[in-house]
């Protein structure tokens, strides 16, 4: 499947006249959480593991300075497109994708990052529209791709946290706490993830057994919130 996906997003590349050729290809997971949703604003400890839905994002610098992302998922809104430091606010964008590539360069530069490349790009997710923290993973997806072509290093796993939680919160409008950031950012293969919001620690916890064994089960119901 993953050579699938790689063969999908350089000719979608192709077609739309975006240069990822030779450039990298960035995979973030979703999530599933055990237990209490919601509660690591209020202090409760919380379980969850990453799964095998994501969103690929073929990317390569560009010399343009300028952002260019086509998502597969959304082809109707075409190439999104603009300069760096010329990130719109979220009313112009409201109901479209792109608050994310949007809402990312402007909450990176207001933490004071540099930001003085652009990239080319083109993603693609399989992560179904709800209860699965698409959104998250697309926050995050994004940050690290600015970092990396940018030669940003963020050593503290946490702070890559806070900044997707920011890009929701102060920009898209949506509040939210970490458990999603944290379940996507920190999964590991096989592993649970278990986040303590009071002492501000991370802990990978083994399922036991052969985890290609474990399976979990979504069931969509349709219902709106």
């Amino acid at each position: 499947m993953e050579q699938d996906v790689h063969n999908k997003l350089s000719a979608t590349a192709d077609k739309y006249g975006l240069d990822i050729e030779g450039g990298q290809v960035r995979r973030s997971s979703s999530r599933f959480c055990f237990g209490v949703e919601h509660g690591d604003y209020n202090g409760m400890e919380l379980f969850g593991v990453g799964t095998d839905r994501f969103i690929w994002l073929a990317f390569k610098p560009n010399s343009l300075g300028r952002v260019r992302i086509f998502s597969e998922n959304f082809p109707e809104d075409g190439i999104v497109d603009f300069a760096l430091g010329e990130a719109v606010e979220p009313a112009e964008l409201r109901d479209s994708w792109a608050r994310f590539p949007h809402g990312v360069e402007l909450i990176l530069r207001r933490e004071g990052y540099e930001l003085g490349t652009g990239f080319d790009a083109v993603l693609y997710g399989n992560i179904p529209g709800g209860g699965m923290s698409r959104s998250a993973s697309l926050a995050l997806n994004l940050i690290l791709t600015f970092f990396e072509v940018n030669g940003t290093v963020v050593e503290d796993g946490m702070r890559i946290v806070d900044l997707a939680q920011m890009v929701e919160t102060d920009y898209i409008g949506s509040p939210c706490g970490k458990l999603d950031q944290i379940m996507i950012y920190f999964a590991k293969a096989g592993m649970g993830t278990y986040y303590n919001p009071n002492k501000g620690t991370i802990d990978h916890i083994p399922f036991g057994g052969d985890p290609d064994d474990f399976r979990i089960v979504s069931l969509d119901t349709g219902t709106k919130r």
